[in-house]
C-alpha cells in the first residue's frame, strides 16, 4: 500500500506548464493513476492523497490534469466508501477541467462516470420525474460521455459507456446521440476495439437497424470479440429481423463456443424468464459448452413437441416476445418496492411482472383496464388466456410508479388502500359503486365479474370475492411457473380422435393407430369439375413423458365427396405410425391448408408394449362398427371401426385385438366383462363382488406368433350410457393374465 501510495503522489503531481490540447502522454498519465487507483482498498490512504492533491491543486488551479486527477480519487474514494458526497466532489473536479480545457475528452468520461455512479433517485416516481425532465443521472452522464465522445471520437471507453447508458434509458433522442457516438468511434482507430462494435451492435438494434446490428455483431467477432457473446447477440438480431433459421443456427453455434461468464450470463437469462427454477439446475451443472449446447437444444425442442410445433418455432416465439417486452414492459428502474398484495416476487430486474406473464405465456386472449381514480384506485390491468383445464387470469397493479405493474391476487388490490382496502370488503354486506364499477369492468373476462358488480347491497359479496382471490392465487402460482406457446385457430374443428396400438403390418414391432372424425360442417369444401374436395394436413407426434419425440408423421390428405358433408356428418379416417414400446403421449394437429381452422388433439397417456410375437402380449382392443363408414384393412381380413366411439341402443359391436407369443395349437383363455362407467357392477351390489358380470368368455388355440381375434358382441341388453369392456386373456402353461379395456358410449337411436 505505501509503494502504491508513492506512485500515485509521483502520477499526481503536476506538469510544468499547462498545454492546450491533450497530449497522449498526458493521458497515459491519466490512464496509469486509474489503474493505480483501482487497487487501493484504504479510504484513509486515499484522503491523504487527496488532501496533498488539492494543496497542488491551490498552486495550480487552471491546471485541467490537476482536476481530473482529483475527480478521479474522488470517484475512487466514492466506490471504496459507498458515499454520494464523494461523487459529487468528482463531478465537480471534472466540471471544473472540462470548463478549463472543453476539448479533452477526460473531464467529461470522468463526468459522465461520476453522474452514473450517483444512479437512481431512491423514489420511483422522483426519477420517472427526472427522466422525463432530463435531470436524472443517467441523462446527465449520457450528455458528458457524448460529449467526451465528440472531444475525441477515438476515446473508445466513452462511447461504450455512453450506450450502456442510453440503452439503460431507451429515450429516443439519447440513443440516437449514442448511435452518432458509437458510429463515429466504429469508424474511426477505436473500430478495433470489440467493445465498441458491441456497443454500436445494441444500439444499432435497439433503434431498429436489424442489417447495421448485424455488420457490428460481425465486426465484434472479426476484432476479437467474445464468440459466445457476439454470436448470441447475432441470433437475438436475426430473430429481430425474422430470419429464423439463421437465428436457430448461430444460436446454438454460439451455446457450443459459450464459456465466459458473460456469454453464460446472457443465455441463462434467455432461459430464466421461461423455465421453471428447477429446470436450470441441469445449465448451471454443465462445465463445458458441447453438453450444455445440446441441454439447450433439447429444452427448446421439446417446447416445440409439446404444441407440434415445427423445429425452432418456440425459439422464435420466444425472441418474438422478448423483443416485445422489452419495448412495452421493461422496467424503469431497479429499485422495486413491494405492497402486501403483491405476492409475486422475481429475482430478474429487466421486466414488469406483465412482462415475466407475457415471456411465459404470450399475449393473452383479452385485456382490461379501469381509469386510475387519484386517492383511490391505482392503475390496473387484467389479462386472461383461456385453457382447457382452467382459465387463467391475471391482475397487475401500479403503485407509486405507472410503468411497475406487479402481479396481485385480486382485482380489489387494485383499490388505494391496499390490502388493507380488499381486506375490508369482505366484511361490508355490499360494494361501493366504484368497486362495483371496478368488477364490472371485467364482466367480459369472467362472469365472476359480471356477478361480483351487482353485488351493491348484496350480502353474498364476501363469498364471491373469496373466489376471485383463490382464481388469482391459483392463476399466480401457474402462469409464473409454466411455459405455453398455445396454438389457437379462428375456426376450431372440433375433432374427435380414439387411438389404439396392434402389431406392426409385415414387420417386428408396433404400430399406434389414430382414428379421428371431423364435424363436417367445421369444413370448408374446396370445389372441383365433378366433385367436392377437403384437404385437409395432419401432424402426428409422439413423445415421452419429457416432450423428447419418439416419432412424428406429416402428412396432407384430400377427400372427396359427391357433395359438400351436411350437419351431423363426419369426415372420418385414419393415421398410423410405429412406435418403439415405452409409455408415451401425443399430438395430433389437424389443419385446413390455407386457412386459421385447426384443432390439436392432446393424449397424456398410451402405453406401448413390446407386440414381437416373441413373448406373450395382447394389443389394444378396436371395437368397431358395421357401417360406420371407415374400416382397417390388416392383411387378410377388413376390421370395421367406429370414430365416434358410440352404438346405437340395442345393436352390436365387432371386437377385434390380437395375441402374441403363443405355440401354435397352445389353449389360451379369453373372458369378456362389461361394466357401465360410474357405477358398481350388479353382481358386486348384490354380493360385494369386485367384477363386473361376463359378457362371455372361451378358450381357443393359438395361430402362432400372432393370433387374431374377432368377436361380435350384443349390445341389445345395454341401455344408453358410458361403458368399458374388458377383456381377460390368461395362458394356462404360464398362469399369466393380461388385460385390456376399452371405452365407448351407447345412444338412442
Amino acid at each position: 500500500m505505501r509503494r502504491c501510495l508513492i506512485v500515485l503522489l509521483a502520477l499526481s503531481i503536476p506538469a510544468a506548464k499547462g498545454l492546450s490540447a491533450q497530449l497522449p502522454a498526458e493521458r497515459a498519465a491519466i490512464e496509469a493513476l486509474r489503474d493505480s487507483l483501482a487497487h487501493v482498498t484504504d479510504s484513509l490512504s486515499l484522503k491523504r492523497l487527496e488532501a496533498a492533491t488539492i494543496q497542488v491543486a491551490k498552486q495550480h488551479r487552471d491546471d485541467p490534469l490537476v482536476h481530473v486527477r482529483l475527480g478521479f480519487i474522488a470517484h475512487r474514494l466514492g466506490e471504496i466508501a459507498n458515499t454520494k458526497s464523494h461523487y459529487d466532489d468528482a463531478a465537480g473536479e471534472f466540471e471544473w477541467a472540462a470548463e478549463l480545457r472543453p476539448g479533452w475528452p477526460y473531464p467529461w468520461y470522468g463526468l459522465g462516470l461520476a453522474e452514473l455512479a450517483q444512479g437512481e433517485h431512491a423514489v420511483i416516481a422522483i426519477e420517472n420525474l427526472r427522466q422525463q425532465l432530463g435531470k436524472d443521472y443517467l441523462s446527465k452522464a449520457a450528455r458528458a460521455l457524448a460529449r467526451a465522445t465528440q472531444a475525441d471520437a477515438s476515446f473508445a471507453q466513452a462511447s461504450i459507456d455512453l450506450a450502456n447508458a442510453a440503452l439503460a434509458q431507451r429515450i429516443q433522442p439519447r440513443l440516437e446521440v449514442a448511435l452518432q457516438a458509437v458510429r463515429l468511434a466504429a469508424a474511426s482507430p477505436a473500430g478495433g476495439n470489440a467493445q465498441i462494435q458491441l456497443a454500436r451492435g445494441r444500439v444499432e438494434r435497439e433503434v431498429g437497424e436489424a442489417d447495421s446490428a448485424l455488420v457490428a455483431f460481425q465486426a465484434y467477432l472479426r476484432v476479437g470479440g467474445d464468440s459466445g457473446l457476439g454470436l448470441l447477440e447475432l441470433a437475438r438480431t436475426y430473430y429481430y429481423a425474422q430470419r429464423p433459421t439463421e437465428g436457430w443456427r448461430i444460436y446454438f453455434a454460439g451455446a457450443r463456443l459459450a464459456r465466459s461468464p458473460e456469454a453464460l450470463a446472457l443465455y441463462r437469462a434467455d432461459l430464466s424468464v421461461v423455465a421453471h427454477h428447477d429446470e436450470l439446475a441441469p445449465f448451471d451443472g454443465f462445465t463445458s459448452p458441447a453438453p450444455r449446447a445440446a441441454w439447450l437444444e433439447r429444452f427448446w425442442l421439446q417446447r416445440d413437441v409439446a404444441e407440434a410445433r415445427d423445429p425452432g418455432e418456440r425459439l422464435g416465439e420466444h425472441y418474438r416476445r422478448w423483443f416485445y417486452a422489452w419495448h412495452n414492459f421493461r422496467l424503469v428502474s431497479r429499485h422495486r418496492h413491494y405492497d402486501i398484495t403483491e405476492r409475486y416476487r422475481t429475482d430478474q430486474l429487466d421486466f414488469d411482472d406483465r412482462g415475466v406473464i407475457y415471456l411465459r405465456h404470450g399475449p393473452p386472449d383479452k385485456r382490461a383496464t379501469y381509469p386510475r381514480v387519484l386517492d383511490r384506485l391505482e392503475p390496473n390491468e387484467t389479462w386472461l388466456y383461456r385453457r382447457p383445464d382452467g382459465d387463467l387470469i391475471f391482475h397487475f397493479v401500479a403503485r407509486e410508479d405507472v410503468q411497475d405493474y406487479k402481479l396481485v391476487e385480486s382485482l380489489a388490490d387494485a383499490l388505494y388502500t391496499g390490502f388493507r382496502g380488499a381486506l375490508a370488503l369482505t366484511g361490508r354486506r355490499g360494494l361501493d359503486p366504484l368497486t362495483s364499477d371496478l368488477f364490472a369492468s371485467r364482466a367480459d373476462i369472467s362472469p365472476l365479474y359480471a356477478r361480483l358488480g351487482n353485488t351493491v347491497g348484496s350480502a353474498n359479496a364476501a363469498g364471491a370475492l373469496a373466489a376471485e382471490r383463490s382464481l388469482g392465487q391459483r392463476s399466480i402460482a401457474v402462469g409464473t411457473t409454466t411455459d405455453t406457446y398455445r396454438r389457437a385457430f379462428a375456426t376450431p374443428l372440433e375433432v374427435l380422435a380414439s387411438d389404439f396400438v396392434v402389431g406392426a403390418r409385415g414387420q417386428a414391432g408396433q404400430e399406434l393407430h389414430v382414428v379421428f372424425a371431423i364435424p363436417g360442417h367445421r369444413l370448408t369444401p374446396a370445389a372441383d369439375s365433378t366433385r367436392v374436395l377437403y384437404p385437409i394436413a395432419f401432424r402426428l407426434v409422439v413423445s415421452d413423458s419429457l416432450d423428447n419425440m419418439v416419432a412424428r408423421l406429416d402428412t396432407t390428405r384430400v377427400f372427396a365427396a359427391a357433395a359438400p358433408l351436411r350437419q351431423g356428418a363426419y369426415l372420418t379416417g385414419q393415421l398410423a405410425l410405429a412406435v418403439p414400446p415405452g409409455a408415451y403421449r401425443y399430438r395430433l394437429l389437424v389443419q385446413e391448408p390455407g386457412s386459421d381452422a385447426g384443432d390439436l388433439v392432446i393424449r397424456d397417456s398410451i402405453a406401448v408394449g413390446t407386440l414381437d410375437g416373441v413373448r406373450f402380449a395382447a394389443s389394444d382392443l378396436v371395437l368397431g362398427r358395421q357401417g360406420s363408414g371407415l374400416a382397417w384393412t390388416t392383411g387378410s381380413d377388413t376390421v370395421p371401426l367406429n370414430p365416434l366411439g358410440r352404438f346405437a341402443e340395442g345393436g352390436s359391436a365387432e371386437l377385434y385385438y390380437e395375441v402374441y407369443g403363443l405355440p401354435t395349437g397352445a389353449p389360451y383363455h379369453t373372458i369378456v366383462r362389461l361394466e357401465r362407467e360410474g357405477r358398481r357392477s350388479l353382481l358386486h351390489r348384490l354380493f360385494g363382488g369386485g367384477q363386473a358380470p361376463v359378457l362371455f368368455e372361451f378358450d381357443a388355440p393359438a395361430d402362432g406368433p400372432v393370433t387374431r381375434v374377432r368377436r361380435a358382441l350384443d349390445l341389445r341388453d345395454a341401455s344408453k350410457g358410458s361403458y368399458v369392456l374388458a377383456v381377460e386373456i390368461r395362458d394356462p402353461a404360464t398362469a399369466t393374465s393380461l388385460v385390456r379395456r376399452r371405452q365407448f358410449v351407447i345412444v338412442s337411436h
